[in-house]
């Protein structure tokens, strides 16, 4: 099995750290999960994937339960697991 090393919210400087206090923003303090770690050696990427997350969950008029919904249906419609 592959492993990733990432570096975890405690650990993180500069704008890894500000990428990290963005996701607590969005989604609630100490809620980093380890798929949001994996872009932890990128923190650009990690702040594109933070927006992009925040404008497709929390943004428009549909109830947050629908788009939980219906992210859950097409992870499993791409067989993933996350």
């Amino acid at each position: 099995m592959a492993h990733i090393a990432v570096i975890a919210p405690r650990q993180a400087t500069g704008e890894l750290a500000q990428a990290y206090q963005e996701l607590g923003r969005v989604v609630g303090r100490g809620l980093a999960a380890r798929i949001v770690q994996l872009f932890s050696l990128r923190p650009a990427s990690m702040r594109r994937m933070i927006h992009t997350w925040e404008l497709v969950m929390w943004g428009g008029g549909e109830p947050r339960a629908t788009r939980e919904l219906v992210a859950a249906m097409v992870s499993r419609l791409n067989e993933c697991h996350y």
